[in-house]
């Protein structure tokens, strides 16, 4: 299949520490893990490899020709994990301080709540692209990729961020926000693709 790439380890922890590096500024991570310690960098590269990991053997790591541009996905009812995704996610739940814990259960909680009502979908875990390059042709590339994805299986694709750079070039390439979230300081922004909720009248934005 087109998305399938074999990437050796050093491509793996090149690409893993791309999208950590974009995501250190991400709100969530905020939410998840104390910014003002020095392990902040280190419990998001944490997340991140263990979410690189699971989507690699499920076929779910799409990186663009350029190289600088990388997408991690799933499709949900096909989604397998294994014994060493078990103990990644301990690694991670492990940084999650204490205090968190309760806010990020609320959070999960509230995600799942509202997300659109299908029972098979393409999941967007990630979307990063080397900080500084300011092209667009590997998003492109990555959009196509999953439409193309999505008119193969016949199946929509969901995802949410709270990044909102992003939303613009989001609703340009053809998804569009589905509900919006206020969880304590930020928005989560529930997307999905126009064809899906062109069938789903009942929304709320």
């Amino acid at each position: 299949m087109e998305s399938k790439q074999q990437l050796s380890k050093e491509e793996q922890l090149q690409n893993i520490q791309l999208i950590r590096n974009r995501f250190l500024k991400n709100p969530r991570m905020a939410l998840l893990f104390n910014k003002g310690k020095k392990s902040f960098s280190k419990n998001v590269f944490n997340a991140i490899n263990y979410c690189f990991k699971v989507a690699l053997r499920n076929n779910g790591v799409y990186v663009a020709e350029n190289k600088k541009t990388i997408v991690l996905f799933y499709e949900h009812q096909k989604l397998k994990k294994s014994f060493g995704d078990f103990w990644r996610y301990l690694k991670v739940v492990k940084g999650i301080p204490l205090a968190n814990i309760k806010k990020v259960l609320h959070n999960e909680k509230e995600i799942k709540k509202h997300k659109l009502k299908v029972v098979n979908y393409i999941y967007v875990w990630f979307i990063a692209q080397e900080e500084g390059y300011g092209s667009l042709e590997g998003l492109n590339e990555i959009n196509k990729m999953l439409f193309r994805l999505s008119k193969e299986r016949k199946l929509p694709i969901l995802f949410e961020t709270s990044d909102i750079r992003l939303i613009r070039f989001y609703k340009h390439v053809g998804f569009d926000v589905y509900k919006k979230l206020k969880n304590g300081e930020e928005t989560i922004y529930f997307f999905a693709d126009k064809k899906t909720l062109d069938k789903h009248t009942f929304y709320n934005i």
